[in-house]
């Protein structure tokens, strides 16, 4: 695995940060204070997510104390990194949930579907402990030369024994012991044989209570009680309703001055019969035929008149003047008559279709006299406003039909409501008397019922105690076991892990010291002995700056030793050279890529030396300044 990017939304005193890392030798320095840790905390946060107390210890765990200073409330951020050729980013929001991933593979455009899973395979299972005691690589914390010399005791001893620093047998057995025989005065003797006797008595009583004179039918019959109160009132509000509805709508019908289905569609027949009347009369009434015919004759009366008085004074020679004059005045008369008769008809037609549309309107009036302008207004007549009218009074009445139809179903609802109160009437009585009877049987047997209560809670709690005997000599086979167990394994890790950390750690202390020790010793009882062409110098008589060496080098054959199926991970080094003279410095920094020549290396430190001897000694590095 490779780290490439590393982006920090809200972490500490970072907030939208991101810091970019290279193959090879990474140097991130900082002054104190700088968040050098903080960084490092991190890295470890996003590949092993993080733990989040409860009660009173959330306020100082590791959680808490990262939590973000500023910013817009954001926890967490991304990591990119590289691994079989492949670009992974990997995110948590640790606000939403501390052990929360999710993982793109940027190279396929694919999310994994199972990232914690995936995240395990890739950092080859190691535990956060394991981490921190291997590839997450410190210096050794105490001040004095003899501190230093019991803390390297004290983590080889568990490495040495079990592989982890984590884990400590002696400890564990200790502890096991202690609880074995925690667990023994917890066992409660005769519970077996006391909670058998209340079994038996409590199988006497539920013998004579199985009886089905003496089921208690109480709450069966009080739901059905109160449900038929319930549904009784209900109908009773839904019943109301309808009433009030019902009401409602009558009055609407009254208000309109009809008394049901019947007056309205005899009503809106009226009015389509009256509408149609006035647009036949209106129609006939409209015709210019008569109209015409009238001013046509007037024309011809006044021209015959006209023939009449010229032939008077102008007899033509040959005609008798009588005959002509007469004939003209005999016509002029009958086309006078002929115009009057068709004026009258005019009139006539006039008049009618004025008597229909007045039927019509008066008809509308009767009910709807909204739908109409006051009476005597200019245009109410006129063929076009009573048409519009009629369609007013449709809609009107298609409303008030529905009204009927609304109530004609409300009265049948009412019917089928009246029936069904009935029903739940008989039903809640019924009811009332079972549960009269039930509760005399009842009264006779609360005594019986009462210890039979009693027994029942005895032999409940006897039984948890039994469970918990059972409980506590299952735990009690399983620490034998385990003591058994991690006795006889515990030497065969010894052996081997021992005879491994001696042969690989000497073979880096040789790199890391530049030849000064070529190996180190542990012996049976952890002392630790320096091997020199001469000599074997005790860890005693070594400085400090020897022991970090000594440290740094049973680490990292730790970090080889727990390493599984090829997995390599960044080592990172926390302020790992702070008791480093130059040249010591100089010879880790030149070891260092020769012995790891294909593995990431990221370099915390408060020292810009670092840097500045590996520039001296040309080899590569990246150097990132954390502000």
């Amino acid at each position: 695995m490779t780290l490439n990017e590393l982006t920090i939304r809200g972490f500490g005193k970072f907030h939208d940060r991101t810091f970019t890392f290279s193959d090879g030798i990474n140097i991130l320095y900082g002054k104190n204070e700088s968040g050098k840790s903080t960084l490092h905390s991190f890295l470890r946060a996003m590949l092993f997510g993080m733990e989040r107390a409860r009660g009173r210890a959330a306020k100082t765990d590791f959680f808490a104390h990262f939590e973000p200073w500023f910013g817009d409330g954001a926890y967490g951020g991304a990591l990119k990194f590289t691994e079989a050729g492949h670009v992974y980013r990997l995110e948590r929001n640790f606000t939403k949930n501390p052990l929360d991933l999710t993982i793109v593979d940027e190279t396929e455009g694919r999310e994994i579907q199972e990232p914690q899973v995936f995240l395990s395979k890739l950092l080859g299972n190691l535990s956060v402990t394991a981490f921190d005691n291997t590839v997450s690589i410190g210096q050794l914390k105490s001040s004095t030369d003899a501190g230093l010399v019991n803390e390297l005791k004290n983590y080889i001893a568990n490495m040495n024994t079990s592989g982890n620093m984590s884990l400590n047998i002696t400890k564990a057995c200790d502890y096991l012991k202690d609880q074995r025989r925690a667990f023994e005065r917890q066992i409660v003797q005769d519970a077996a044989k006391n909670y058998a006797a209340n079994m038996a008595e409590i199988r006497k009583i539920e013998e004579v209570l199985s009886s089905p004179d003496y089921v208690n039918r109480i709450p069966e019959l009080t739901e059905s009680k109160e449900a038929a109160a319930a549904a009784l009132e209900t109908l009773q509000k839904e019943k109301e309703k309808l009433l009030q509805k019902a009401a409602a709508d009558q009055q609407t019908l009254r208000g309109k001055r009809f008394e049901g289905r019947e007056d309205i569609t005899a009503f809106r027949s009226s009015c389509s019969t009256g509408l149609k009347e006035y647009e036949e009369a209106e129609k006939l009434a409209s015709s210019r035929g008569t109209r015409n015919g009238a001013v046509f004759a007037v024309i011809l009366a006044l021209a015959a008149a006209g023939a009449g008085f010229w032939f008077t004074g102008n007899t033509p020679e040959g005609f008798a003047a009588l005959p002509l004059n007469m004939i003209c005045w005999i016509a002029a008369g009958i086309l006078a008559v002929i115009s009057v008769l068709c004026f009258h008809t005019d009139s006539a037609r006039k008049q009618k279709a004025k008597a229909a549309s007045d039927r019509f309107l008066g008809t509308v009036r009767e009910h709807f006299p909204e739908l109409l302008p006051p009476a005597g207004a200019q245009g109410t007549e006129n063929l076009e406003n009573c048409q519009s009218s009629m369609e007013q009074v449709e809609k009107e009445t298609d409303a008030l039909l529905v009204i009927c139809d609304s109530t004609d179903q409300g009265g049948k609802m009412l019917q089928e409501i009246d029936s069904r109160l009935e029903l739940l009437k008989t039903q809640q009585s019924d009811a009332e008397a079972t549960i009269s009877a039930q509760q005399k049987s009842q009264w006779e047997l609360e005594r019986q019922l009462e210890h039979l209560s009693n027994l029942k809670n005895e032999a409940s709690a006897l039984k948890r105690v039994i469970a918990e005997n059972d409980r506590l000599r299952t735990e009690i086979e399983a620490i034998d076991i385990a003591r058994d167990t991690m006795t006889r394994l515990s030497t065969t890790i010894r052996d081997s892990f021992g005879l491994y950390l001696n042969r690989n750690a000497s073979e880096l202390i040789s790199g890391i010291t530049g030849g000064i020790y070529t190996s180190l010793s542990i012996d049976q009882d952890l002392n630790v002995s320096l091997n020199t062409e001469k000599k074997l110098v005790p860890l005693e008589q070594v400085s400090s700056g020897t022991m970090d060496q000594v440290y740094l080098a049973l680490r990292l054959a730790s970090a080889d030793l727990m390493r599984q199926d090829g997995v390599q991970l960044p080592l990172f080094l926390d302020d790992s050279f702070v008791n480093y003279d130059e040249d010591r410095l100089r010879t880790v920094l030149r070891w260092l890529p020769e012995t790891f020549p294909d593995r990431q290396i990221l370099v915390f430190s408060c020292h810009r030396r670092e840097a500045q001897l590996l520039s001296a000694n040309m080899i590569p590095y990246t150097l990132t300044e954390i502000a």
